[in-house]
């Protein structure tokens, strides 16, 4: 409702303290307003004549008569404000005698507040609106129909026209005899288009697309009718809105061309198209809902592996733990392949513009892997060009990603050498660079007639590959759309036997220089000891395993939990209890974590601390998901499995303030 708009109101209520009560509501409700009053049936008859209001208010019982009759008479009058009833009963069928009668809502006196009234007007003032609408474009309509008639008869192709109801309005006489000859029936102005076309294979198809047009758009479609003898012929057929002088769209103009000669075999084409359209959608869906599943108890598995690294096991011990460690890691590389995966074909993937530093990155990149390589008595060496710079602005995650990729599938096949990562400056500009990342190895090398096809979905080299070294056949494809979905090249040259080189060009934006305080700062926070002093945090989760995982590591770091298995619970903590901090689940039953977090921010309820730091926990990485969050009023989100580093970053960043010693 437009708050500046002053609306004009007529009150009928033969109660003097009625009509102050009435009053009384309006002014609570904030909405402007001049109110009229009348207490007698035939000095409203008067009034209602005289002026025009937004809405009128008619008590049901005045002397002498009742709101229903004086309900009949101001509509005989053609009275075109909607109509509301007041009474002190509460009497179903007045309401339904009301409705009938033209009224657009009853509500006793005894329920009326503002916030009821408020209601009231605005689906009023909806109603009139509408109404208004309504009659604008039947008047448009009008004017479009005398236009357009004078072009019907001056072409030789099929024209034409409904209105909203899909009824006929206009059209020529091409259209008239092409509709006798192909269907046996002649259309009439006012029929609406089932009757014409009844059950006409093509009929739903034609509906569709004038309801599509109904709604602003242009559209075509090819058309096929068949004759009584057998004989099929095809229209394009296209379709345009007729718009009013206010731009609402009153009906549509439809213009057919006869293009029999086309190839039948055009209407097999597009059913393919959408065929693999539903088909990619399916399996887009299929792949992100089943990571989304397996994510969750996966944050239990490492979660508990994380744990039990810390504590003093034996020898063999260690030995089975990492193996279980290292399967599980290996296992989340993969969920994550398929997820990336989904992302990227359903187009849902972005891309982070930030700070970073391109050394510390490599630096960390190789650290991950030289374990490994050292495991397989392979060297890895890094060689970055003294001219790229530290600084740099971009995605590193991505990066990161796409690196992880390469390095990874090198180091897996490659027995014996060496493996390296090089990145040498392409081009310099003002504010950005071009950078080429190269990663060779001395491995098995890949088949010349294998090359074209490294980078598609779900293949590899070798039909064996899966079986001997593992991995979903994504990887590769991951990567390609990531280097290209960030404007840049991937390349491969590789030879049987003697190894392969990955090589991609990206163009990054300089970035700015940390200063040594900033990195101090860093190296402070990695060293510190983690210690909440018995803060409080209350955990929302409906898994008990991730509530035992979560409870584990919190507990390392001196954090006393509370535990609510859904958001009613979480709700009725919270407003019993002080806490920090809230770490909250998404998908719960009872009440979901995005349905607590509105009940929290409200301040009408009972929450102690309606700013309370929020950090969802989630196995959905999504992008949207993560918009979703944010905007629902949480402050962070952490995904599942849970990374320690990031769960203790977020937390001090959010309620180590709230510390309670």
């Amino acid at each position: 409702m437009n708050q500046d708009l002053t609306l004009r109101l007529f009150l009928v209520d033969d109660d003097e303290f009625d009509a102050m009560a009435f009053d009384r509501a309006l002014k609570k409700s904030g909405i402007n307003y001049t109110l009229r009053h009348c207490n007698q049936a035939t000095k409203a008859l008067e009034i209602i004549q005289e002026d025009e209001f937004d809405l009128v208010f008619l008590d049901y019982q005045m002397p002498g008569t009742d709101g229903l009759a004086l309900l009949k008479r101001f509509k005989s009058l053609g009275v075109l404000s909607p109509i509301a009833i007041l009474t002190s009963q509460g009497d179903e069928k007045i309401a339904v005698e009301m409705m009938k009668a033209g009224a657009f809502d009853y509500f006793p006196k005894n329920e009326l507040t503002s916030e009821s009234l408020s209601k009231i007007i605005r689906a009023g003032l909806r109603l009139r609106e509408a109404e208004l609408k309504k009659q604008q474009a039947e008047r448009a309509l009008i004017e479009n129909n005398a236009k357009l008639n004078a072009i019907l008869e001056s072409t030789n192709a099929m024209v034409f026209s409904v209105d909203r109801d899909l009824r006929f309005t206009a059209f020529n006489s091409v259209f008239r005899n092409t509709t006798i000859e192909l269907l046996g029936r002649a259309p009439e102005i006012g029929s609406s288009i089932t009757e014409t076309f009844q059950s006409h294979e093509n009929l739903n198809l034609l509906i569709a697309s004038l309801k599509k047009t109904l709604g602003g758009e242009h559209v075509s479609i090819t058309e096929e009718f068949g004759t009584p003898e057998g004989i099929h012929n095809y229209y394009d057929f296209m379709f345009s809105p007729i718009t009013a002088a206010d731009s609402s769209v009153s009906g549509v103009v439809v213009y057919g061309k006869d293009i029999t000669e086309r190839k039948r075999t055009e209407w097999e084409i597009l059913e393919s198209k959408l065929e693999a359209e539903r088909t990619a959608k399916a399996k887009s869906e299929f792949l992100s809902n089943m990571s989304h599943e397996i994510r969750t108890p996966m944050n239990a598995i490492i979660g508990l592996s994380e744990l039990l690294l810390k504590e003093n096991l034996s020898e063999k011990q260690l030995e089975n733990l990492k193996s279980i460690k290292y399967s599980a890691d290996n296992l989340l590389v993969i969920i994550n392949d398929i997820l990336d995966f989904s992302k990227i074909e359903s187009g849902k993937i972005d891309f982070e513009q930030i700070n970073f530093d391109l050394y510390s990155k490599v630096h960390e990149i190789r650290k991950t892997f030289v374990f490994k390589a050292e495991e397989k008595g392979i060297g890895l060496k890094v060689n970055i060009d003294e001219r790229v710079p530290q600084f740099l602005s971009g995605d590193p995650f991505r990066l990161n990603q796409i690196l992880l990729n390469l390095l990874s599938n090198a180091i897996k096949f490659t027995k014996e050498g060496y493996v390296s990562l090089g990145i040498q400056l392409v081009k310099q500009k003002k504010d950005s660079v071009s950078l080429e990342f190269s990663v060779s190895d001395t491995g098995i090398g890949i088949p010349k007639d294998k090359l074209a096809h490294v980078f598609e979905s779900y293949t590899q080299a070798y039909t064996d590959i899966t079986r001997r070294f593992g991995g979903t056949g994504l990887g590769l494809a991951i990567t390609k759309q990531l280097v290209e979905m960030q404007g840049g090249v991937i390349s491969l040259n590789s030879e049987v036997g003697k190894g392969t080189t990955f090589s991609f060009v990206l163009e990054l934006n300089k970035g700015v220089t940390e200063s040594a305080g900033d990195i101090s700062d860093m190296v402070a926070d990695l060293l510190e000891k983690r210690d909440f002093e018995g803060m409080r945090v209350l955990l929302v989760e409906d898994n008990p395993m991730n509530q035992f995982v979560a409870n584990q590591v919190l507990e390392l770091w001196n954090i006393k939990v509370d535990f609510a298995d859904d958001g009613l619970q979480a709700v009725n903590l919270l407003q019993e209890n002080d806490y920090a901090l809230v770490l909250m689940d998404l998908q719960m039953p009872v009440m979901s974590g995005y349905e607590a977090t509105a009940f929290i921010r409200d301040r009408t309820n009972r929450a102690r601390n309606p700013e309370i730091p929020i950090i969802a926990l989630t196995a959905d990485a999504f992008p949207e998901t993560r918009k979703k969050v944010m905007e629902s009023g949480m402050n962070d989100f952490v995904t599942k499995p849970l990374e320690q580093n990031d769960l203790y970053s977020k937390i001090k960043m959010h309620a180590l303030k709230h510390v309670n010693v």
